[in-house]
């Protein structure tokens, strides 16, 4: 063993030469990697984001754009609406009232017509009388303060222009729109936390700010508090040439990267300007780039003084190593004649073969796979494997299944409507926590099984015991140890269904089966039951549940009526009469089932689309894979009685435009007759105050006003273009001559000779 131990010395002196080869090459391209990107990186970096801040200010400022301008269209439209007009001065606003509230109701529209807007007023000088504020209830301004404010705003030369007083961005539209002399204005207040909001997407990172200015350079909105450096990056902006454009602003040591550019408002016009801090962003780039310089040093320097005590450090391990392995069989004529990494390579590869084996050994040991095996085979899907293939599937993982028989439960949950809300919603996660408990309690009591958890309130337990008589005890005892633990825990109920033991593996899935159809027949409600399919036992139930006819025929006469919380407390009520005779689950879903068919032929009968109703969904396939009689009412209200009240409101608000569209087509042919509301009420087969009510909502104005626009469009046609006499004119639009010189000169402002003069 000398010689050997010479070689390996002489080995050992070349092998911390090359150690300290190696780790002076690799300090190397660390120095060189950090210096590049210290002295090159750092500015592409800059420039880089720079441009990429300019792409991303232009494309979120013409958002923000979008939005003002969306305003400011907005409010023009409104300023010449005809409620606004000329007559709005002279109103009085409390005999008036419906003008009054009609006024009130457009203001609250425009309020909610854009996320932006706060407020929406209306201010309306009158010529005798205090002025009045619509915000959007009717007030007479007492407050001289306030008087004068608005005052200020009504003397401003625009007729549209964007005002700040107060930290209050206001946009103003004068009304009358088309009107030289106006006499109010409409007022619209800006949110400013929401315009705020869009302003902070102009900085991609939170330490930058965002401002926007006015054509003088004055801070209109700003996301942070005045500074001097918010002074003189406004200064430097106010010194560029270019209305848009991006530089750098350097103050107090850090760097922004600067964007501003222009929006053009109703006759002014607004700067922004982003800027995004570039030495939050770059400062992490340097800090890693000297760390791997000095990093780089350090070990270029260190290297030298430590290699030679760390190749001895390396080598000490190998040739205990070497050592080891050489006192094996492998002798001292394979150490000879390989160096000593090939050495420990080759018995290396030996031991991880070996290891790899033993792993594979243990992984066919794993629980999930012999829970996966059980699932499928209480599931039926393994019945095309011989009885004698399972039982060496089973004793590949671990059971011992000569001289035992395989006993079962299937555990159903109820009750989960009261404590859905502790688990999310999630039956999931019920179920898992219930086999998880059920794991704990079978340890305790039997070697061999398997639990199944099935993820919608159902678990399976597989048994495998010797034939004892004493098994049905134990399986008694688990299924009250349980109920007592779910009960407990979970706040649940528990059917316990105890299945027929079985010799033959091949007959566990029948078995189950029937356990799974024998839980059917469990009492619908929420409490602890018990079915016993070895002996018989079960908990005692009540008659056969009677259909409640009468309680159906309220349900389906108030789905006509359209009395749906009625119906909804009837359905209630329905349930509870069936589960009052303690019937079984199959007895109350024929009962539901019977419930949901009558309601759906009431549906068919009133004509109703019932395949957009449902939207494609089979309603009998999911009431029937309900287990629980609360989320059958939830259901059948939240499906069936709300779909059916959206189709009923639709058909009918279908209905009472065609009937509203009658009427104004009888109005267009008889205008020049007597026509009154009550009439064209009969005709369409309705009340008048049914009528009126429906002709406000379709139309927007009453129908005797609908009436006299017809008939005093009529009168102005045959002023221009004929030349009747007025009197014949009057009753031809059906208006006696006195009364139509006054109604023509209210509504279009002079006597119907003056209007054909002037035509």
């Amino acid at each position: 063993m000398s010689q050997v131990w010479k070689r390996r010395e002489r080995k050992g002196i070349f092998y911390r030469k090359s150690l300290i080869l190696f780790l002076i090459t690799a300090s190397l391209p660390g120095l060189i990697v950090g210096a590049s990107v210290y002295g090159f990186a750092v500015g592409q970096m800059e420039e880089h984001l720079g441009k990429l801040h300019q792409r991303q200010i232009m494309q979120r400022t013409r958002n923000i754009d979008d939005q003002l301008q969306y305003l400011e269209l907005g409010l023009a439209h409104w300023a010449f609406d005809h409620q606004f007009g000329p007559g709005l001065r002279q109103l009085d606003f409390v005999y008036y009232f419906q003008q009054t509230w009609d006024i009130g109701k457009t203001l609250v529209v425009l309020q909610g017509s854009h996320p932006l807007i706060k407020d929406a007023e209306l201010y309306v000088e009158r010529e005798s009388d205090q002025p009045v504020l619509f915000r959007p209830g009717y007030y007479e301004l007492n407050d001289e303060a306030a008087i004068s404010s608005y005052k200020s705003r009504l003397a401003d030369p625009r007729t549209v222009y964007w005002d700040v007083r107060n930290g209050q961005l206001m946009l103003v539209h004068k009304v009358p729109g088309d009107s030289t002399a106006p006499f109010g204005a409409l007022l619209l207040t800006v949110k400013r936390e929401k315009l705020l909001n869009l302003m902070r997407t102009l900085t991609p990172y939170h330490e930058g700010f965002t401002m926007l200015l006015d054509s003088e350079g004055h801070v209109l909105l700003s996301d942070s508090p005045e500074t001097e450096t918010n002074e003189r990056l406004r200064d430097a902006v106010a010194a560029r040439e270019d209305k848009t454009g991006t530089f750098v602003f350097e103050d107090d040591g850090v760097a922004y990267s600067v964007s501003y550019g222009t929006m053009q408002r109703v006759q002014t016009e607004w700067t922004f300007v982003s800027a995004a801090p570039l030495t939050e962003i770059v400062s992490p780039v340097v800090v890693t780039s000297r760390i791997l310089i000095n990093v780089s040093m350090i070990g270029l320097l260190a290297a030298l003084g430590l290699s030679w005590f760390a190749s001895n450090r390396i080598y000490s391990p190998v040739a205990r190593l070497i050592k080891l392995f050489s006192s094996e069989k492998a002798g001292d004529e394979e150490a000879l004649r390989l160096n000593e990494f090939q050495y420990l390579e080759r018995r290396w590869t030996h031991i991880t073969r070996e290891s790899h084996q033993l792993q594979e050994r243990l992984n066919r040991q794993l629980p999930y796979l012999r829970t996966g095996f059980l699932q499928q085979l209480l599931q039926g899907h393994l019945y095309g494997y011989s009885e004698e293939e399972l039982r060496e599937r089973l004793q590949r993982y671990g059971w011992h299944v000569e001289g035992h028989r395989f006993c079962m439960l299937h555990i159903q949950l109820t009750g989960y409507g009261s404590v859905s809300d502790r688990f999310s919603g999630d039956e999931s996660l019920v179920s898992f926590t219930a086999a998880n408990i059920m794991e704990e309690l079978a340890r305790e009591r039997f070697g061999q099984f398997g639990v199944i958890p099935f993820y919608n309130l159902s678990i399976g337990l597989l048994v495998t015991m010797p034939d004892e008589p004493d098994n049905g005890g134990r399986l008694h005892a688990l299924a009250e140890e349980l109920t007592l633990a779910v009960n407990r825990i979970l706040r649940m109920q528990l059917t316990v269904t105890i299945g027929k033991p079985a010799a033959m593996v091949k007959d566990v899935p029948a078995l189950f089966a029937e356990m799974v159809r024998a839980s059917g027949f469990r009492i619908f409600g929420d409490q602890n039951q018990l079915i016993d399919l070895v002996s018989g036992e079960r908990q005692p139930g009540g008659e056969k549940a009677k259909y409640p006819f009468a309680l159906e025929q309220e349900i389906v006469q108030s789905l006509r009526m359209g009395r749906y919380q009625e119906a909804g407390r009837a359905v209630r009520a329905f349930l509870e009469e069936m589960l009052s005779h303690r019937g079984t689950e199959y007895d109350v879903k024929q009962g539901m089932l019977q419930l949901l068919a009558g309601i759906r032929h009431m549906i068919l009968e009133a004509g109703l689309e019932s395949e957009a109703m449902t939207e494609g969904e089979d309603w009998f396939e999911q009431l029937l894979r309900m287990r629980e009689p609360g989320k059958m009412v939830r259901w059948i209200e939240t499906h069936v009685i709300a779909s059916y009240a959206r189709a009923a409101e639709a058909r009918a608000k279908a209905q009472q435009k065609r009937m509203v569209e009658r009427t104004i087509e009888y109005m267009h042919a008889h205008y020049m007759r007597d026509i009154s509301l009550e009439a064209c009420a009969d005709l369409a087969g309705t009340t008048p105050y049914t009528l009126s009510k429906l002709f406000k909502q379709t139309t927007g104005v009453n129908f005797i006003d609908y009436l006299t626009d017809i008939r005093i469009g009529k009168a102005k046609a045959l002023l221009r273009e004929s030349d009747k006499k007025i009197t014949d004119i009057a009753e031809e639009v059906g208006y006696q001559p006195g009364y139509f010189n006054r109604i023509f000169k209210k509504h279009v402002g002079v006597p119907p000779g003056k209007f054909r003069e002037m035509a």
